[in-house]
This record gives C-alpha cells, structure tokens and sequence, in this order.
C-alpha cells in the first residue's frame, strides 16, 4: 500500500470502462486454462460482512477470455471460484481503494494468487493529517493560554467560580450550592467535563451525519456490531441523563414547585418531539409517508420518562443527610426507580422473544434480506419493526435502513421505534446515576472510582449478554435495535469517558473544556441546525473528486463552523441545552 494521496484510476477491459470512485478497486481476471473442454469459469462473490449470505454470481469466462469488475472494498470480500457445478476453490480477500488486482485462472487443483498490479491508496492519511492539525491548532490554544496568562483558557478557578451570571444557562448541569463540615457555604458552580462530553458527542455527531470522510467506521454498524458512529447516540442519551438530575437539583433546592418543574419538562418534551417530527419532513413534507419516529423523538419520550420518575423521587437533603448506607445511597434511594426502569428493559425483552411475528421465527434479531440464504428475508428487525408496522403503518418509519447495502433487504425498519425507546430509558437512567454521584460524593476521589466501577459492571454484563463478540451471545450488540447489550456497553464507555474529562477537566483543572463545552451548551441549536443547513454552502458542496480526503476535508470543516457558531453563541450568553 503506497503513502501518496488518493489518486481515482479507470477500471479498463475489453467489455468494461469504469471510473473508480471512493470504497472501489478494480480486478481483473483471466481464463487461462486452455483446455480443448473450453471450461467455463464462475467467480461467485460476498461481502464478508454479510452474515450466512448466499454468494452472487459475478461472471463468466469462456477458455482465454478475461474481463474487469469493479470490488467494493469497505469490507474483506469472500470469493469462490466454479467450473460448471464443480468447486474448484474459495477464499477471503481485502481490497485497497483505487487499487488494480489481477486474477490469473490457470489451473482447476490450485487456488489462484491475486496479483497487485497497480498499489491501493493510503486511505487513513488524510485521517492522519487531520490529527497532526488538531494537534496543531489545541497546541498554538495552550501556547497562548501560557504567554497570556488567561484564566478562562487553563489557569486554576476557585471552587466558587461561576461562568455566568443568567439564571436559565445555570439550571442546567450545576451542583446546588451547599454547607461543608464547617459550616461555610459552598457556592454553586457548573460542572464543565459535562458540557465538554455533550459537546464531543453532538460534534461527532455532526461530522458523522455529513459523512464522515465517507470512512466504513464512521457509518453505523450495517447490523450487529459497534462501530464509533454506533456509540455518539446513546452518549447523547446517557449524558442527558446525568443533566437531567442535576438540573431537577438545582430547581428543587431554589424552591420551584414540582408542578411548575413538571410542567417544564412537559413542554420541553413537546417541543423535542414537535422539531424531530418538523426535521423528518426535510425533502420530503408527504404527509401520506411522513417518518413519526426519529433521534429527537426518542429523546423526548426518554426525556419525559427519567425527568419525571427523578422529579418524583428525588430529594435535594438527601446529599447532605448522614445514613448508615451512605457509601450506595445513590443506588438504595432509587430503588423504586430502578424497578421501574427494570420493567421497561422486561418489557423490551418479553416483547422481543415471545411476540409471534408472521412468517418469522420467534424471538427473530437478524437483519433479513439475505441473510440465512434469504429464508427470512421480510424479517428484519423481527418484533422491534412489527410494533412500528402494527402502531405507525410501513410507509411512517425509516424506508431506508442501514441493512440494505448488504443484506439487500426491502421492507422499511426504524432504528429510533418504539421497543429500542424501552432500553434506551436504561441508559439515560444510568447517565442519571452518574448525576447522583456528582451530588452524593463530594470527593473526586470517590466520583472517579464509584463512575469505573459503573463502568466495570455494565461492561462485563453488557459482554456477557453477547459473549464478547459481534454476533454471539442471547442478545448480540446491536444498535438498530438498541438491544441491552448495546445499551450496557456504551453506557460502559460513557462512565469511562466522562472520568477522563472529569479528571482532567473539573479535578485536575488542566483544560477548560474549550472549545467542546462551547458546543455542549448549545447542543439542541447545533442539532436541529445542522440538519437544516446540511445540504448549503458552506457546511457542504459538490466534491471536486470522489475521495476520502476531499469528502474529510468538507466534513471536518463543517464541524469546525459549527464549533465556531457554538462560541459565538457562547460569547452571547445564548445558551439551550437538552
């Protein structure tokens, strides 16, 4: 694989003529056999990806003939090689972008060996020049924090530092104020690895809903599996939850009645479902086949749920009151809680394996379409797309799944429906046990083990559900369905990522969280704008040619605008955040 930048080639034989764009190579391939028989050879082919998929036929040749075909590459690429009903060989081959490869079919005993003609391009070096001005850029910030010598890029803030002065910014994310053992009032201050999580979360976000450079592990999983685009949503419904009891705090100690706050959650949930419904509508406002569910929707029926079992159950003294079992007062507190949120994961996974889905096997979690020889092609989903059919209709949930590049599938299947909504209460409701340890645990010492040992446990039952594998386990990870093993899982990294940021950030004070707070305190501005301006200058235009570099290059800059319209927003004290 050589180290210059993406370079498209043709694809040329005798019967074709192929301009190769991003994720293609091309593979030329000859019969040599020169048997007075005139044997034909099949080459039959399938994405490695695609589980217990049947192989397509890709092409004939007649003794001597030859011919190109355009391979995709995203994926390893199994390959099987016929003469009429004899099988001669198969194997597994992974190739470049751009590359040319030649097959030479010159014997029926001896698997043929793949011959690079031409080298792949280095996909993952625009990746690395990126990072080198990331780098470049955060390094020139601490230079000037250090010569300037400027408190709000990185000199230590006194605990009582408050960032601003407006009431509403403040009653999100901010421990209430307090007493110490001396009595001395400890004033309220915001907690800023929150904000720069949030931030980190909806910038990714955004870069990977423009494309992401077009890279395969910036798109989400086509099925089973995580990829890093797999885990920004659930980060974005767990930290809501840690938000979500911060702010009831906050509320609760200045004394708002529980009515007001729960009208206040009412109509916060309102407005997320009302903007999601009006952002489905973008190219293409039919009512008749207009999309009900979707990311904000799921957030407002999450949001909802855990606001109003913590606005019930929480109780602002409880932080300061010395119990017996203060070490898990955080867990036995919510007891009820949690008994509740534990009957929306039964529910899930009651509904999941005992619902009988026509014409599929019970207890069905694969992607349909192709896979299992396309026995269960109408499948998809199993009882998750079943309840959106029976409460939506087909034509008012997602047409276009991730599972139809390849396992070729038809029928239309929402990954924001109503049985992934169950579990995702789950995991906002663990974001909301890392709140209550913020408000619990006074000591950094304490927040960053009890938030690890979170993260431990919800990771090995999370792993444990699956077998620590892609595909195995009662109940495989899976994001399209938001199964509990995907929810565990990432909730797992979430209690892990934000101890980093918390370290580094609010313990430590080595980094303000900028420019990624900016973001995060205005993570519903940046959210429903960035959908809406996704198809205008300057967040997106006409590539100038099909490669990962250009495509990373539009992407990157897209985000960085958006970070630049969160600071100014910042520097305006505008602020909404879930």
């Amino acid at each position: 694989m050589n180290w210059q930048s993406e370079i498209p080639t043709w694809c040329n034989s005798t019967h074709t003529s192929h301009y190769l764009t991003m994720d293609q190579a091309c593979l030329n391939i000859t019969n040599q056999l020169n048997s007075t028989a005139n044997l034909v050879v099949e080459l039959w082919a399938q994405s490695q990806k695609c589980e217990e998929c049947p192989m397509w036929k890709m092409i004939s040749l007649e003794d001597g003939d030859s011919a190109s075909l355009v391979v995709n590459t995203t994926y390893a690429t199994n390959i099987t090689l016929k003469q009429g009903n004899s099988f001669m060989c198969n194997f597994v081959y992974d190739f470049g972008e751009f590359g040319t490869y030649v097959i030479n079919i010159a014997s029926l005993q001896d698997c043929p060996e793949i011959i690079v003609q031409n080298d792949p391009a280095n996909i993952y070096l625009p990746l690395l020049w990126t990072f080198l001005v990331i780098v470049l850029i955060l390094t020139a910030w601490g230079f000037k924090c250090i010569l300037e010598h400027s408190s709000v890029c990185c000199r230590r803030l006194p605990s009582w530092f408050s960032i601003t002065n407006s009431n509403e910014y403040q009653e999100d994310l901010v421990l209430s104020d307090s007493t110490n053992s001396q009595g001395d009032q400890i004033i309220r201050h915001r907690i800023r690895s929150l904000d720069a999580f949030r931030g980190f979360t909806i910038i990714s976000m955004i870069l990977i809903n423009y494309g992401g450079g077009g890279y395969w592990f910036l798109k989400h999983s086509p099925w089973n599996g995580l990829t890093p685009a797999d885990v920004i949503f659930p980060w974005f419904v767990w930290i809501m939850g840690a938000s979500c009891v911060l702010s009831l705090n906050s509320q609760l100690r200045r004394a708002l009645s529980k009515k007001r706050i729960f009208s206040k959650i009412v109509r916060r949930s309102s407005l997320m479902f009302l903007l999601g419904v009006i952002l489905n509508s973008l190219g293409d406002n039919n009512i008749e086949r207009l999309r009900i569910p979707g990311v904000l929707q799921r957030l407002s029926f999450v949001y909802i749920v855990v606001a109003s079992l913590e606005l019930l159950g929480l109780d602002p003294e409880d932080n300061q009151r010395y119990t017996w079992f203060a070490s898990v007062r955080d867990i036995l507190c919510s007891w009820w809680q949690w008994i509740v949120v534990g009957l929306f994961v039964a529910a899930n996974v009651l509904i999941t394996f005992l619902l009988a889905v026509p014409g599929c096997p019970l207890g069905y979690l694969g992607a349909g379409g192709l896979e299992k020889g396309g026995q269960f092609a109408n499948c998809t989903g199993g009882a998750a797309r079943y309840v959106d059919q029976l409460v939506f209709g087909s034509s008012h949930i997602h047409q276009r799944p991730t599972t139809r590049a390849i396992y070729n599938t038809s029928v239309a299947f929402d990954p924001e429906g109503i049985l992934g909504s169950l579990t995702c209460v789950l995991c906002a409701y663990l974001g909301a046990e890392a709140g209550k340890v913020l408000l619990y645990f006074h000591a950094n010492r304490q927040r960053v083990l009890r938030w690890m040992s979170w993260s431990v446990v919800t990771g090995l039952i999370g792993g444990a559900l699956c077998t620590f594998s892609i595909n195995g386990g009662p109940i495989p990870i899976n994001k399209n369905l938001w199964s509990v093993s995907y929810v565990l899982v990432t909730s797992s990294m979430a209690f892990s990522v934000l101890t980093v940021f918390y370290v580094f950030i609010d313990a430590l004070v080595w980094w303000s969280g900028a420019p990624l707070r900016y973001a995060g305190m205005n993570a519903v501005v940046l959210y429903v704008g960035h959908m809406m301006a996704r198809p205008l200058l300057p967040f997106s235009w006409s590539p100038i040619s099909s490669t990962h570099c250009v495509h990373l290059a539009m992407n990157t800059s897209a985000s960085a605008l958006w970070i630049l319209i969160s600071w100014i927003l910042y520097r305006k004290r505008l602020f909404l955040t879930l």
